[in-house]
């Protein structure tokens, strides 16, 4: 019996179902051939995936018309899909701010007969989050739909649908995420309302979750074939910090349904702590979700520009994607290298709650944020040992990434004798067991013959976290 221990190498992996994304959400997003090819972040090859975000009411300006192609979407996305990327979707339902901003639902949804709350622009004003407005621009209401609203849910099926028919089990898709409730998609009504007309608008917390569960299954029913996922907040802010109308904790069986249909459980406003002493930099009702559900479904987050932060995120919440948050236009990741105070570059949200240890961070030290995260965020599989008997091969595995390994994994293995292939064999892997191949007696001993394995998933083969890496993700051991 020999038994080879492949030498652990710490090069980022690019593998399906995690990883670091870079992010596109305000207008003037950048197609991939815009961006300078000698930059820090491509030359070091930081990341495979992208994520998208548009207002529903440009993809859709009337009703069954779809510009595909714009600038903002497909336009823009494509030619990242053209380079090689994989990318995230989100149609949003209600953006930053709202219809009269191009930022939301289609007036003529409203037109139709759904029901709308407006409210008036003066509540956002000095807000800590990075969505400033124009001061000179005409101070319109900020628009939001009533969610529950039969006509809203009606034409959300509709879209979902289109978006269903052009989108669902294309291998190029990371994930598609809900963006129908809340603003931004993350299930709060709004920001800063008064409760009241909403109360008047027919507000419950059943009537919430009966919508909720009804977006979650139109997009599942539309999406059979594709990662989806849902970014999680408190569904009604209370009018004082702190007493939230309706808590994060409260809508349980949303979490439930999420973990059920195996859809992505993620964090936006991810930064500082409102909630609980369990961390400085993420609400405990969020860690909590995270602990009851990461082995159910995969868990998500953005923000978090504190390097201890990214830890804990890592360490205690088992997430398998990560990227930065805002609303900016252009790519945001670009803002790294401009020589500014990293709350001016506004490329996460939450700076201004620990101004002096932001302060302290350098250029490369926002570098190494993101190189940090396209290392360890998500599975990171390894070979611990591969031991070679007489009539057998059998491989113990290592994850030391920071999620689970919810992939289906098959282990393809080859046997060759010079350079003649004597075994080929394809057997299913289990991350934490040993994968073991038995050998028919008349077949050469492994131990007197070169072996290759590939790891693959049914959306591509793996990167391994160990040495022997060839051609077409094959790795080689005599």
């Amino acid at each position: 019996m020999k038994i080879i221990r492949p030498k652990k190498i710490d090069s980022i992996l690019h593998n399906p179902g995690c990883g670091m994304l870079y992010l596109q959400r305000g207008a003037g997003k950048m197609r991939f051939d815009q961006v300078p090819k000698d930059v820090w972040f491509l030359r070091e090859n930081l990341t495979d995936k992208i994520a998208f975000a548009i207002p529903w009411q440009v993809i859709e300006p009337e009703e069954g018309r779809f510009l595909w192609n714009h600038p903002d979407w497909e336009g823009c996305f494509q030619s990242w899909i053209d380079a090689g990327f994989k990318v995230a979707l989100e149609v949003r339902g209600m953006d930053t701010w709202g219809t009269f901003y191009q930022q939301g639902v289609p007036q003529w949804v409203f037109d139709a007969g759904a029901k709308y709350i407006d409210e008036d622009l003066s509540l956002y004003r000095g807000a800590h989050t990075l969505n400033f407005l124009d001061e000179s621009a005409p101070a319109h209401p900020v628009r939001y739909p009533v969610y529950w609203d039969r006509i809203y849910l009606d034409k959300v099926r509709n879209l979902v649908n289109a978006l269903g028919e052009r989108y669902n089990n294309r291998p190029e898709i990371e994930w598609v995420n809900l963006g129908h409730m809340g603003r931004w998609g993350e299930m709060h009504l709004s920001t800063h309302s008064p409760l009241k007309p909403w109360l008047e608008a027919g507000l419950t917390r059943d009537r919430y979750v009966e919508a909720m569960m009804e977006m979650i299954q139109m997009y599942r029913s539309a999406f059979p074939d594709t990662q989806l996922c849902q970014e999680i907040c408190a569904p009604v802010f209370a009018e004082t910090l702190g007493q939230d109308y309706i808590a994060l904790e409260d809508v349980p069986e949303i979490y439930e349904e999420l973990a059920r249909q195996k859809i992505i459980i993620k964090q936006n406003g991810i930064g500082k702590s409102w909630h609980g002493t369990r961390s400085r930099y993420i609400d405990e009702p969020t860690m909590d979700i995270f602990d009851r559900y990461y082995l159910r479904t995969k868990t998500a987050c953005e923000n978090l520009a504190l390097p201890s932060a990214l830890q804990e995120a890592l360490d205690q919440c088992h997430i398998s994607y990560w990227h930065s948050g805002g609303e900016l236009p252009g790519l945001q990741i670009l803002r790294h290298e401009e020589n500014l105070p990293l709350p001016e570059k506004k490329v996460f949200s939450y700076t201004s709650f620990f101004p002096e240890e932001y302060a302290k961070m350098t250029v490369e030290d926002e570098k190494n944020l993101w190189r940090m995260m396209a290392r360890r965020c998500g599975y990171r599989l390894e070979i611990e040992t591969i031991r070679m008997e007489e009539h057998a091969v059998a491989i113990q595995w290592r994850n030391s990434g920071s999620a689970p390994c919810y992939e289906q994994l098959t282990l393809e293995l080859a046997l060759f004798d010079g350079k003649e292939c004597r075994v080929r064999r394809s057997v299913p892997v289990a991350i934490g067991e040993e994968t073991k191949v038995e050998l028919r007696p008349e077949v050469v001993s492994p131990e007197q013959c070169r072996m290759e394995l590939r790891l693959s998933t049914p959306r591509g083969s793996l990167e391994l976290g160990s040495e022997g890496l060839g051609k077409d993700h094959w790795y080689s051991y005599a």
